[in-house]
């Protein structure tokens, strides 16, 4: 450190402990830029450059200022629809099974054995069945109302969320008011799928319900045939069940976000674009 040229100044300079400090080089002086591009105006361009960064939407996504257990169950519910299905599957194969058995042992007695196992499988089957889609039900129920909730998001639902929860739960009337609120949010939503896969979801349900309604009115018959139409019924109403489950999920996967994954892996090199084409 040497003395200061001006009062109130320092001048810092760095050299080796065995050499005395030596006059060092001035900087250069500066260089002002002239044309019309350095006038008195600030630089722009005319239009909005298409060179740089692929044009690429990443989703945005919302912080969750919901309920944290609300949120955790609507994004298990994919999973959980995903295991009732496996378990309707499961219990119509019972069900078929059963039915076959009485088929074969139509005009005989069946070994008390095969009635055991057979009924057995069938209530066990159709028990947790029925827990697990009532499961499922209330899993996709929670997905809808965090969804909504996203998507209106910093604006509050125009729906309230017990007439939601209503609405979804309630035989007979989730069947006119659940088609309602998945239009809105596909009006809302950025990620609005095809109207068509809403519709074929609606079809899955009411053909599922159709199938409940007919073995419940042909359960409430007498007679051996009766007890034997109810069973085939019954597991054609399982796998009308699978059908409805697979189309939620499919539901879900187009109104949810892509996983990090898919958004780490595909959005960066430009492969993907979820923004809507821009017209030029």
């Amino acid at each position: 450190m040497t003395s200061p040229r001006r009062p109130g100044q320092w001048r810092w300079v760095a050299h080796p402990p065995w050499r005395p400090p030596v006059q060092g080089t001035r900087p250069p002086p500066p260089r002002h830029r002239t044309g019309p591009a350095w006038a008195d105006r600030t630089p722009a361009y005319p239009a909005t450059p298409r060179w740089g960064l692929p044009l690429v939407a990443i989703p945005h996504r919302v912080e969750q200022s919901g309920s944290p257990r609300r949120a955790r169950v609507a994004g298990a519910a994919p999973g959980i629809v995903g295991a009732a299905a496996t378990w309707f599957a499961a219990a119509a194969v019972a069900h078929g099974l059963r039915y076959a058995v009485l088929v074969w042992y139509a005009d005989r007695l069946a070994p008390w054995w095969v009635e055991a196992v057979t009924a057995a499988i069938v209530w066990v089957a159709g028990v947790v069945a029925i827990a697990v889609g009532i499961a499922a039900a209330v899993a996709a129920t929670a997905w809808l109302v965090e969804a909504r909730r996203r998507v209106y998001s910093p604006a509050p639902d125009p729906r309230r969320r017990a007439g939601l929860w209503i609405g979804c739960l309630l035989p007979v009337v989730n069947w006119f008011r659940i088609p309602v609120y998945l239009e809105e949010l596909r009006q809302a939503s950025p990620r609005s799928p095809d109207r068509s896969e809403l519709r074929r979801w609606w079809l899955a349900v009411a053909v599922n319900g159709a199938a409940v309604a007919l073995a419940l009115w042909r359960g409430t018959g007498e007679g051996p045939q009766a007890a034997a139409d109810t069973v085939l019924l019954t597991a054609l109403a399982a796998l009308a069940a699978v059908w409805a489950a697979r189309e939620t999920r499919t539901v879900m996967r187009c109104f949810d976000e892509p996983s990090p994954r898919f958004t780490h892996r595909l959005l960066p090199r430009g492969i993907v674009n979820t923004s809507p084409a821009r017209k030029e």
